[in-house]
């Protein structure tokens, strides 16, 4: 399993993606994707597009023709890919040809052919709380609201030795839960690395040896 995120991570090519979201009073808000060059970013609808928020809702046609979206199913991925797919009396027209569920809480991989942006927008979730099911292995996910976060605000109830791997464009930024020596206090079980942060709009990994439930509380 590990050896699947370490390969896309040395496939990519350097991709920068930046984010910056604004919300208004009636609950509507945006996050921007930019990338400066091709290559590969985690990312993560955080915005409600519709029913269920797919390929189509959340990108429509803002990404360059051969961009793909893959998608974790815990052991390869479901692929979606923008380009010139036949429609019956219309002919070929460019769109995404799987709708893939990119609902709150998933993560995903975006493969940029070239430079691009994207202004992804939508329904800010309203609900007090996103329940979501963390599996045993990896798990492709992200925050379920349009916050900026770190590690120990994310609402994980993790176990002793589990680790959250950001993709920062070329390799991970990790963090691991367990026994860590403090001054004065001696041993204690938490993130050794607490101040690692989850972007808006970011997707990360997340590794456990036991299923558990995630629960995010609103955090505005």
């Amino acid at each position: 399993m590990k050896k699947i995120i370490a390969t896309a991570a040395m496939a990519a090519c350097a991709a920068v993606v930046t984010a910056q979201t604004v919300t208004s009073a009636n609950i509507v808000g945006y996050n921007k994707e930019t990338a400066t060059s091709a290559g590969f970013a985690i990312s993560g609808a955080q915005f409600e597009t519709g029913a269920t928020n797919t390929p189509s809702s959340v990108y429509g046609d803002q990404l360059p023709s051969g961009s793909k979206i893959y998608k974790f199913n815990g052991t390869s991925y479901d692929t979606s890919e923008y380009g010139s797919v036949f429609v019956p009396i219309s002919g070929l027209v460019t769109k995404w040809n799987v709708e893939l569920d990119l609902s709150g809480g998933v993560g995903y991989w975006v493969e940029y052919p070239e430079a691009a942006e994207a202004i992804v927008s939508g329904e800010v979730p309203s609900a007090d709380s996103i329940t979501n099911s963390i599996e045993a292995g990896f798990n492709l996910v992200s925050y379920p609201y349009p916050v900026e976060r770190v590690i120990t605000n994310l609402g994980f109830a993790p176990a002793e030795g589990d680790k959250i791997y950001v993709f920062n464009g070329s390799s991970y930024d990790t963090t691991e839960y367990g026994s860590i020596f403090v001054p004065i206090s001696g041993f204690v079980t938490k993130w050794n690395n607490e101040t690692l942060s989850i972007d808006v709009g970011q997707g990360f990994w997340y590794e456990t040896d036991s299923a558990q439930t995630w629960i995010a509380e609103k955090p505005f």
